[in-house]
């Protein structure tokens, strides 16, 4: 459209067609339409009940099959439990029978072992019932020798160490055999060894060492008063010369002896006698011997000396203990059962040495005691 050109005037509305002349609606559509709609709305409705009932059927079908995989899932799991314990069961059926089988076994291992100890036994007993050989009879000879010796020694001069080794010897001889019928021998003589060893006590050990530091110290003990002034008129070069053939030896009352260096030997003797009746575990000869040495040392030493004094104490001291703190072992019960054996088996022992009962009187002890 141009610019110049003025707009066109509006068109004037055409008239309105003309109504077509209204008839009146016949009565029978009004009432087929009344009955479609409620026709309609029936339908609606059942198809909104057959929806419904459609929805709750199968809200139903899926609990159903809900529950029913639960049921599942519980029934796997109870048919896996009960196939576990079935696999329990066969594995102890089974280890019951290898447990059967295994004690089967041993039955017959124990048989087996009683059997060849059966044999061994009688074995054994074959062995036993033939004659030694020569080692072993070499053997029970040196066992038979030594174990003489031992009691012998023991009988004689009471030493208890040597006996003890002389037993260990043996021991190890009967160790050496073959033949196990001497097994019992060697249980006797660990009897008798073990007396032996436990007669080594610390006390008596104590009391020996102090008896032998006494005889120590009597050489340097001093002399009583009177005895010195005795000894010190007679030092004079005439009766030097005299004593070379002559000696003159005076006893006071209660049998103190004189010479100086005699009364220092009376009483390193007697201290020997007490050494030798403690080894022998005799109390008489024990207290015989220390009172003797007592009165020597009291009657011919300066008892005011704190030396004479302490070997006074330490007298009385030993005098005041037991010698037989522990009874001493009777020997010969090994010897004995070994030649009962060795005459069973008709073996040759040695002759046996009859020994003589040691005497335990304390002056011939003294007298005869050599000096160590």
């Amino acid at each position: 459209m141009d610019m110049d050109t003025p707009d066109s005037a509006p068109l004037a509305p055409s008239p309105a067609p003309a109504a077509p002349p209204r008839s009146a609606a016949p009565a029978p559509r009004s009432l087929v339409a009344g009955i479609a709609l409620v026709l309609a709305v029936g339908a609606v409705a059942a198809a909104g009940l057959a929806w419904w009932r459609s929805a709750a059927d199968s809200a139903a079908s899926a609990a159903t099959a809900t529950e029913l995989a639960l049921l599942r899932t519980d029934l796997d799991g109870q048919r896996r439990a009960l196939e576990q314990e079935r696999r329990e069961r066969d594995q102890l059926r089974q280890r019951l029978a290898d447990a059967e089988g295994i004690n089967k076994t041993l039955r017959e291992e124990v048989l087996g072992v009683s059997e060849r100890a059966r044999v061994l036994e009688d074995a054994i007993a074959n062995i036993a019932d033939k004659r030694l050989s020569g080692h072993d009879a070499l053997l029970l000879n040196e066992a038979e020798m030594v174990l003489l010796l031992a009691e012998q020694r023991f009988e004689l001069f009471h030493d208890a160490a040597a006996a003890a080794r002389a037993y260990r010897i043996a021991d190890a001889a009967l160790a050496a055999l073959q033949d196990p019928a001497f097994a019992t021998v060697r249980e006797t003589l660990a009897v008798e060894l073990r007396g032996l060893e436990q007669m080594n006590q610390p006390a008596e050990a104590a009391a020996l060492a102090e008896l032998a530091q006494l005889r120590e110290q009597v050489v340097r003990l001093p002399l009583a008063a009177a005895l010195d002034r005795r000894n010190a008129g007679a030092d004079s070069r005439l009766w030097r010369a005299l004593g070379q053939f002559v000696r003159i030896t005076r006893s006071g009352e209660s049998g103190t002896v004189a010479d100086p260096a005699l009364l220092r030997n009376f009483v390193v003797l007697e201290l020997r006698g007490a050494e030798l009746a403690l080894l022998e575990r005799d109390d008489t000869a024990l207290h015989a011997a220390l009172e003797r040495a007592r009165v020597q040392l009291r009657d011919g030493f300066a008892a005011s000396d704190a030396s004479v004094s302490a070997a006074l104490a330490g007298l009385d001291r030993l005098a005041g203990r037991s010698a037989a703190a522990a009874p001493a072992p009777v020997l010969g019960a090994t010897l004995k059962e070994l030649r009962n054996l060795r005459a069973a088996q008709g073996m040759r022992t040695l002759p046996a040495a009859p020994i003589a009962p040691a005497t335990s009187s304390s002056e011939p002890s003294a007298s005869g005691a050599p000096d160590a």
